[in-house]
């Protein structure tokens, strides 16, 4: 019946045209708990919730256990709502085609709904397909993206004023570069900032001291002193992180990550572009902040710097991972090879 977005989605349960069956996805968990609270607020009453409400968490589950519970007939209500969390369809072909077939004939006052969180499903897998086809038949499949970088600020803006702060949208897409683009995250810097704020406005300032910063807006961070050839705030930055027992591999992916970005807006200004094309053909939605970032630095650096400087990232994540050296050592021994190669300095 329906591949349905957010938007779509919202609306449909605002109208309350609520659908027997569901099956959620995507990145953004905060909008899944969101979506499903909202549904749940929709169709359950409270005093029947015992009744007429009912979890499993997939993996410990059979298809038989659910089937039976969908089948409840609805105490004092219109509908009986059966939530599952992560159900690993790939278990049994059995499951898949007991599933299905239940789909085919789900009762009208059933809201069966399968929500995928924990576990990232693999959208291409056969299995998982034939699910995919049978809710998208039987009621919806509901993909819940991360937001815009503009409508997430515009929800931190919104936000912002319901907590008694004023928050400029420029202020506001500052904030995600810094905290990074998850909603639950950056809901909870909000509740933080607006009560320094004081009912005033959450300026620069303000993020700067208070805001915590993500482990990518440190990358970002590290990645312009490199540019720049300042060592001692490069340094600086790979202290803090090892300080805050942050994972060296996880360091040096965000490292990858950024000159990844780099590369490919240094390529599409050398084919005429600019990084919104890039955004677009990538995928950057929620983060388009990051190419801003890439297009800031990556202005003093040639496409073959940038090709030999991620040649280095390569070769120390083979070393993190199948050496004993010191990994600390490693990634401060790459740091002065970018800065080098930054300054176009030949090394051994």
């Amino acid at each position: 019946m329906a591949r349905l977005n957010e938007e779509q989605f919202r609306k449909e349960i605002r109208n309350g045209n609520i659908k027997n069956a569901y099956l959620i996805y995507g990145e953004e968990s905060y909008l899944k708990e969101r979506y499903i609270s909202l549904l749940k607020k929709k169709i359950v009453d409270p005093a029947f919730e015992d009744f007429n409400f009912h979890r499993f968490d997939g993996k410990d589950t059979s298809v038989d256990d659910i089937i039976k519970d969908a089948q409840m007939i609805p105490m004092m209500s219109e509908y009986n709502l059966v939530l599952v969390r992560d159900y690993p369809v790939e278990k049994s072909k059995s499951d898949i085609k007991l599933l299905s077939g239940f789909l085919e004939e789900v009762p009208e006052s059933t809201v069966l709904i399968f929500l995928y969180d924990a576990v990232e499903p693999d959208i291409k897998a056969a299995g998982f397909r034939k699910i995919l086809n049978a809710f998208d038949n039987a009621g919806a499949v509901v993909n819940l993206e991360k937001r815009s970088e503009s409508d997430t600020a515009k929800l931190l803006v919104s936000g912002a004023e319901k907590r008694g702060a004023m928050l400029d949208i420029n202020n506001a897409k500052y904030l995600i570069s810094v905290s990074g683009n998850d909603l639950k995250n950056l809901l909870n810097e909000l509740d933080k900032l607006s009560y320094f704020a004081q009912g005033n406005e959450i300026t620069k300032d303000i993020i700067d001291n208070m805001a915590t910063k993500c482990l990518q807006a440190r990358v970002y961070d590290l990645s312009k002193a490199v540019v720049a050839g300042n060592c001692d705030s490069a340094y600086k930055i790979v202290d803090t992180l090892f300080n805050m027992k942050e994972d060296p591999v996880l360091i040096l992916g965000a490292i990858g990550g950024v000159y990844v970005d780099m590369y490919r807006v240094k390529c599409a200004k050398t084919a005429g572009l600019s990084y919104d094309d890039v955004a677009k053909h990538y995928n950057y939605k929620g983060r388009e902040f990051a190419l801003r970032y890439a297009s800031r630095d990556c202005t003093a650096l040639t496409e073959k710097q940038l090709r030999k400087s991620l040649d280095e990232i390569l070769n120390t994540d083979l070393k993190l991972k199948s050496t004993s050296a010191d990994k600390k050592l490693l990634l401060e021994e790459l740091i002065i090879k970018l800065i080098l190669i930054a300054r176009e300095v030949r090394y051994a």
